[in-house]
């Protein structure tokens, strides 16, 4: 079997929430022990069972989702999982980022769209970042960004979420890691700030420390998108944790008419964190606005995009 059936409670057929995880344990458990907890403080609750874990690269057994009316697919492999059915039923895809999402629709080979195949973004919206660049960095135009392999793709909306907050974007590609620290040399001495975006090859576990030990060699703030980047030595971020991705999730899936599911198209996440590292902020001579007042600005914004 291509995956383990972990909790096969029966639901109505044609009427069931299955859950498929990309892995047991970490953000993925969390993920789905919000998602029950949130149901379960709505009224008309609807039926969501533990469908699987995936094996990866292995194509999953259609007859396991076969009951459900909607599959929520936790993760990217548990989306590919997905994918990779031909008949599956129709796919809300969570705590994937939007350039993965469509990464793996266009790998599929097939035409997968709403309403049969959509997500809940795990990223924040470029224009959520720049807002948040402009409440806790006021004054702070010049913008710096490092795009690799895959978030090379977000420029010409990176450029214009910038152009429309009235920032000065400059940027440098990467195609190894060895080429982050002198892009980071020629950059960081024109700019103000540093973006951080998602993209394995240019922010992940290894390239952590260079990059933070970089920008404040040239005491320039990093703007990061995950929590963790600010626990390093990143000035702020703005995210979604999984209860909170989980809580939106129990939304969508609350307002679903029963019976025939039409998913519309995808979305950012509503409801998200910011975090400041104090310590860095003070080591940079920065007074930024607390959390709870960055967050109610970025509320107030709105999503543009």
């Amino acid at each position: 079997m291509a995956w383990s059936l972990l909790a096969a409670s029966p639901v109505q057929a044609g009427d069931g929430i299955a859950v498929v995880l990309s892995e047991r344990g970490g953000a993925y458990s969390e993920f789905f022990d919000a998602l029950n907890t949130s149901l379960a403080q709505m009224p008309g609750r609807r039926s969501v069972r533990l469908a699987g874990v995936t094996a990866p690269g292995e194509k999953l057994d259609e007859s396991e989702v076969a009951d459900a009316a909607l599959v929520v697919a936790v993760g990217a492999g548990a989306t590919r999982a997905m994918a990779r059915l031909d008949n599956g039923p129709p796919v809300l895809s969570v705590l994937v980022p939007r350039l993965t999402f469509e990464r793996i629709v266009g790998d599929s080979g097939r035409r997968l769209r709403p309403p049969s195949f959509s997500a809940l973004y795990l990223d924040q919206p470029l224009s959520r970042q720049f807002n948040l660049l402009r409440h806790a960095l006021p004054g702070r135009k010049r913008v710096a960004a490092l795009l690799g392999p895959e978030s090379a793709a977000l420029l010409p909306r990176l450029r214009s979420a910038g152009n429309k907050g009235g920032f000065d974007l400059q940027v440098e590609h990467v195609s190894e890691e060895g080429e982050i620290v002198p892009a980071l040399n020629r950059l960081l001495p024109e700019t103000d700030v540093l973006l951080a975006l998602p993209d394995s090859l240019a922010f992940n576990r290894n390239t952590a420390r260079p990059i933070l030990l970089t920008t404040y060699r040239h005491q320039r703030p990093l703007v990061g998108f995950p929590q963790a980047y600010v626990t390093a030595g990143a000035l702020v971020a703005v995210f979604s944790t999984p209860a909170q991705m989980a809580r939106q999730a129990a939304e969508y899936l609350r307002a679903l008419p029963a019976g025939k599911v039409s998913l519309g198209a995808p979305q950012y996440p509503n409801h998200f964190s910011v975090v400041v590292n104090r310590n860095v902020a003070r080591s940079l001579g920065l007074d930024v606005p607390d959390e709870n007042s960055l967050r109610e600005a970025l509320e107030r914004a709105g999503e543009a995009e």
